[in-house]
C-alpha cells in the first residue's frame, strides 16, 4: 500500500503532533520526490512556502523517520510501512 499524505497526516495527528501548512508542503514534496535529499526537499518547499526554514525540513524528516515513514536521510519512502 503506497503512503499518502492523508495517511501520514492522520498517523501524526493520532500521535498528537501538530500539522502545519509547512509540514504538509514538506510531506507532499517528499512523496513526489522520493529519492531526494533533505536539502533538495527544502529548495522544492521554498517554492510553495517561501518562509520555510531548513530546520523545519530537517525536523520534519526526523519526525517522519521516527514514525517509520522514511528509511534514511536520503528520503526514501519506507515501502514496508
Amino acid at each position: 500500500m503506497p503512503l499518502t499524505e492523508q495517511f501520514i497526516v492522520s498517523k501524526l495527528r493520532e500521535a498528537g503532533r501538530r500539522i502545519t501548512n509547512q509540514k504538509r508542503v514538506i510531506i507532499k514534496n517528499i512523496l513526489s520526490n522520493q529519492n531526494s535529499t533533505a536539502k533538495e526537499i527544502y529548495y522544492l518547499s521554498k517554492i510553495t512556502a517561501p518562509d520555510i526554514n531548513i530546520s523545519t525540513v530537517y525536523r520534519t524528516v526526523s519526525e517522519l523517520e521516527k514514525f517509520g515513514f522514511l528509511s534514511d536521510r536520503n528520503i526514501r519512502i519506507c515501502s514496508a510501512c
